[in-house]
Parts: structure tokens; C-alpha cells; sequence
């Protein structure tokens, strides 16, 4: 029995190794740049100075002190200077805005941002280096963009309609792992999924899987980008949330899929194509798959 764990231990992580070595390669920004219209090219270096801006406030705080809001997340006073900044930075642009915190621009443009300021608020209240930064823009309701920041992992992803999604200036891919018992997944908190009636479909995936890891928010969502894990799931999502990540789901070559939640939100999933479907299956219900 040993010998036949260590022997699927093994083979599993061999996969996962080679996934991840043979999806990345070298990319030249400025070839990027020059295949996309002003417009395009004028939002995402936007997007680029609200990361900057955000990174330059949060990169050297430790721990924060915090207070409840009334849904039960944690509030800190660089969440709403974070949000000013971004806010700052989005406002004359041509697209409105909606943010986590206070701030919102609603001129029913075509174009709109959601802006999450510090996701993961625990983790940077609690001096935890796993936040960071969520931005999302649609065209007509359509994510064409997403922007997640690390600024302690110094890490950066951007995606861009048709055009791949990348990491620090590196074009990645998501796994493609087709086998749950060779998959790595993670997923947000329990307690959302016990809300959510779906605790039992959790743990039936989890005994599916190779592994399970408990890596939350922004920082565990970006492991899918570049195949590090294969399956992320979560519970009960806000759109300043999910627009960019269904954006970088799509452009990382992962798929992603998305239901109502209790209180009119969204659980979701998203990673290798060949996983979603059995996955849905399990929770059950009417996902939308993209």
C-alpha cells in the first residue's frame, strides 16, 4: 500500500512538473503592445499604473489593524487608500467603475472597471504575504481584461482578450491534466461552502483528487494560471472578483464556470478543461461553462 502511494505521488508530481516547464515561454512586450488598438493599449497601461499604485501602499505594510463590515469580511484603512488611488487613477478614462469599498462611477459607458483593492484583507491584516490586487474590465458586460498584483511575491498577471494571459511579461498556460487522482486543487474557505449547501460535493471532489491545498484569494487563484495546480474552486464571489478571473481563466487556456450563489453571487470554478465538467457534475446544478 505504501509502495503504491509514493509510486502515484511520483508519477503525479512528474506530470505537474512538466506541465508547468512546457507552457511557458519568452515574450517581447513591445510585439505585444503594437497588436493592440489605441483604446486597448490606453486601458491596459491604466490598469498597469493602478497595480503600481496599489503595490507602492502595500508592498512594505506587515500587519494592519482591521474592523468587521456588516457582510463579516475585514476592513482596513489601506483597503479605502488603495481603492482612492486605483480610483484616482480609472476615473477619466472612458468606463465606469465599481469598487469593493465606497467609490463608483456609473455613466453607462460601454467599457466598465471592477476593483477589488486589497483582496485577501486577512492575510494583510494578519501580516500574511498571500494578498493583493484585483482589476477587471468589460466591454458591453464582457471581461476583455484582468489584472491580479502580489506585491510581496513581486509577481504580476495580466490577460487581454485573444491574447493570452501572462505572468510578469511571461506568456503561461493552464494544466491540462485530465485524471482528478493526478490533480492538485484548491478552494477558499469551508464555511462558504457549508452556507452554500455544498460542503458533501467538496469532499467528494477532494477524495477524487491527488492533493488538495488550501491556498485562498488572489494568491491561490494565480496558481491556475500557470498550471501550478490544476482546480480551483470557490464559493460565493463578488464581480469585482470574478471579472478578472474569468478573463484570465479563458486567456491562460483554462476553463471556467460559474452559478448563482445563495445571495446572488457566484461560485465558481476554473482550471483544466478536461476537469470542469466532471466537476460540475459533482456539485450539481445549472454552471455555466466557458
Amino acid at each position: 500500500m505504501v509502495e503504491h502511494l509514493l509510486a502515484k505521488e511520483k508519477v503525479a508530481s512528474s506530470n505537474l512538473v512538466f506541465r508547468s516547464k512546457s507552457f511557458q515561454k519568452n515574450l517581447d512586450m513591445n510585439e505585444f503592445l503594437n497588436q493592440l488598438d489605441d483604446n486597448l493599449r490606453q486601458f491596459l497601461s491604466l490598469g498597469s499604473n493602478a497595480l503600481d499604485a496599489s503595490r507602492d501602499i502595500t508592498k512594505d505594510i506587515n500587519f494592519a489593524s482591521s474592523e468587521l463590515k456588516k457582510d463579516g469580511s475585514l476592513l482596513t484603512k489601506y483597503d479605502l487608500l488603495v481603492e482612492e488611488k486605483i480610483f484616482e487613477i480609472l476615473k477619466d478614462s472612458n468606463a465606469d467603475i465599481v469598487t469593493e469599498e465606497v467609490l463608483e462611477k456609473k455613466e453607462n459607458k460601454d467599457f466598465c472597471w471592477y476593483v477589488d483593492p486589497i483582496d485577501g484583507t486577512t492575510s494583510f491584516s494578519r501580516g500574511i504575504p498571500l494578498f493583493g490586487t484585483i482589476i477587471g474590465l468589460t466591454y458591453k458586460s464582457v471581461p476583455i481584461m484582468g489584472f491580479i498584483d502580489l506585491p510581496k511575491l513581486n509577481e504580476r498577471y495580466i490577460s487581454v482578450e485573444k491574447m493570452g494571459c501572462f505572468k510578469n511579461e511571461e506568456l503561461v498556460k493552464a494544466s491540462e491534466c485530465s485524471n482528478f487522482n493526478e490533480a492538485i486543487i484548491s478552494y477558499g474557505s469551508p464555511q462558504r461552502f457549508v452556507k452554500e449547501n455544498l460542503i458533501d460535493q467538496l469532499r467528494k471532489i477532494d477524495d477524487l483528487a491527488w492533493d488538495s491545498r488550501g491556498y485562498s484569494d488572489c494568491f491561490g487563484y494565480s496558481l491556475v494560471f500557470n498550471g501550478s495546480i490544476d482546480l480551483f474552486i470557490e464559493a460565493d464571489l463578488n464581480p469585482w472578483e470574478t471579472i478578472a478571473l474569468e478573463n484570465l481563466s479563458i486567456e491562460s487556456g483554462a476553463s471556467y464556470a460559474e452559478i448563482p450563489s445563495i445571495n446572488g453571487k457566484k461560485n465558481i470554478i476554473f482550471g483544466s478543461k478536461n476537469l470542469i465538467n466532471e466537476a460540475t457534475e459533482i456539485f450539481g446544478g445549472d454552471w455555466k461553462i466557458k
